[in-house]
């Protein structure tokens, strides 16, 4: 008995409309073919073929093999693409908030774009010269006696001006008040400061090790229970957008602070010598290895903590320290 005969469909194919005449298509007998008018496809005879299977045509230079990995760089370049019109449109959008809505100067209240107004920054933020290991105020931008007695492991040390009236009105705002446009002002101004030859020091130690920026920033690390209390840490609001600003990364991981210390500014210069003895650890030594760090602060009062962060960066394998502050106590 002969088994049920089989008929064999007529092969239908339905053009896809937005096929355009003369694609490039692939058939399912591995024939390369071009549709024409209305997008149907059809072979070299004039046939249609069955069950097209789409085949992008290669680019020039680009072997067949590597279109799929071409393909993810070109989509990965305009992804890079449209991070960086983003960026551009942020920052323009910034721009067009602080013309539109003008604040005023937090320390002489005129009314203009910024935290602090270009006649107040000629003011109390001239360049002056200052000991290139510690900041503070030096004839000649020479070692202080302090630092020549006993230099710190701290390479170089920057700041835009004295903790002092009117301008520690500036940070007590910032920790105090929650005033975080203050951090990202100080952040734009210790970029320009460390962009300009000659509003700074020169090099304190010359060496082969020497780099004029950082390869990383980190700031000093709060006691846990002060960034609990805070909810912030004012070192890191002014390190983020100085790393940004200078196109170098910036970590708040690396450095840590083990235990909660008492208050350093309750405390004399040999006892706070003492208190920050051991506060600090390393997390990951091979993220400052053979690398210049800046350490981020927004007051440097007697350097006893920033002398210890630096003591323990290059334990473990930093070659060099900077220190950025906002301000300097005199």
């Amino acid at each position: 008995m002969n088994g049920p005969q089989r008929m064999d469909r007529p092969q239908v194919y339905a053009p896809s409309p937005a096929r355009a005449e003369g694609a490039v298509v692939r058939t399912a007998e591995g024939a390369v073919v071009r549709t024409a008018e209305g997008g149907a496809v059809r072979t070299a005879g004039g046939a249609p073929a069955h069950r097209p299977i789409h085949a992008p045509a290669r680019p020039a230079g680009i072997p067949s093999a590597d279109i799929p990995l071409a393909g993810r760089a070109i989509g990965a370049i305009g992804a890079i693409g449209a991070i960086g019109a983003i960026g551009a449109l942020a920052r323009r959008a910034g721009r067009m908030c602080r013309t539109l809505l003008p604040s005023a100067c937090a320390l002489c209240g005129r009314v203009q774009a910024e935290v602090v107004c270009a006649a107040c920054v000629a003011e109390h933020f001239a360049p002056e010269p200052r000991c290139p290991l510690c900041a503070l105020r030096s004839p000649q931008g020479r070692r202080c006696l302090p630092c020549r007695a006993d230099p710190p492991p701290i390479d170089a040390a920057l700041t835009l001006g004295d903790y002092a009236p009117p301008l520690d009105a500036l940070v007590l705002a910032l920790k105090r008040g929650v005033a975080l446009p203050h951090a990202r002002w100080f952040a734009e101004a210790l970029a320009d400061r460390l962009a300009d030859p000659h509003a700074g020091t020169p090099p304190a130690r010359p060496a082969a090790s020497y780099r004029p920026w950082p390869d990383l920033l980190i700031p000093i690390p709060l006691a846990r229970e002060r960034l609990a209390t805070r909810g912030f840490n004012q070192a890191w609001e002014i390190a983020r957008p100085l790393g940004r600003r200078l196109g170098i990364p910036s970590d708040a991981t690396v450095l840590a602070r083990r235990g909660d210390a008492a208050m350093q500014h309750l405390l004399n210069l040999n006892d706070r010598l003492a208190n920050v003895q051991g506060a600090f650890v390393v997390t990951r030594r091979a993220a400052i290895e053979g690398r210049h760090i800046g350490i981020v602060d927004d007051v440097m009062t007697t350097g006893a903590t920033l002398r210890e962060a630096a003591y323990v960066l290059k334990a473990h394998g930093a070659v060099r320290i900077t220190v950025l502050c906002a301000l300097r106590t005199p």
